[in-house]
């Protein structure tokens, strides 16, 4: 190129820079799906320690995880589209769940903790209705003696 103020030639240059930044695909998998009730997954959340587990050959629980949970995992695991690597993180906490004759509203749910075992009280099923419907009939009697009254 010319310059027409002093007549000098040289070259010009053009950088362009960018960044690509590909942000990672996370899927959250909760196994078991069925069976296991919404607030005992919540209480092992909040009570238990969880152990991570890398599924090396020798682990008994790998085994385990491709029996039960092989099948729902598989189509997880596929390679993804333009996919440049992968990291997989598992962990497991096992717990008990404790039904007595003594207390048969109640369930116990026990959860491994780091010092010792954490027992957590909830009411059963059973129980959980019968103050649903104790509920439902208060509110349906409100609404009657309201009618009548008004």
């Amino acid at each position: 190129m010319t310059h027409e103020h002093c007549a000098g030639t040289g070259r010009t240059v053009e950088w362009t820079e960018g960044i690509i930044t590909r942000t990672p695909k996370i899927d959250e998998v909760k196994l078991p799906e069925p069976g296991v009730l919404y607030w005992a997954r919540r209480l092992a959340g909040q009570h238990a320690t969880w152990t991570p587990t890398a599924l090396a050959d020798n682990d008994p629980l790998r085994a385990r995880v491709q029996k039960d949970f092989g099948s729902t995992l598989k189509p997880l695991l596929r390679p993804h589209h333009q996919e440049i690597a992968r990291r997989t993180e598992l962990r497991y906490v096992r717990f008990a769940k404790v039904a007595l004759d003594e207390h048969p509203h109640r369930i116990y749910y026990v959860f491994p903790t780091l010092n010792r075992p954490k027992v957590v009280m909830q009411p059963s099923p059973r129980r959980t209705w019968q103050i649903a419907g104790i509920v439902i009939g208060v509110f349906l009697l409100l609404v009657l003696v309201n009618r009548f009254v008004v």
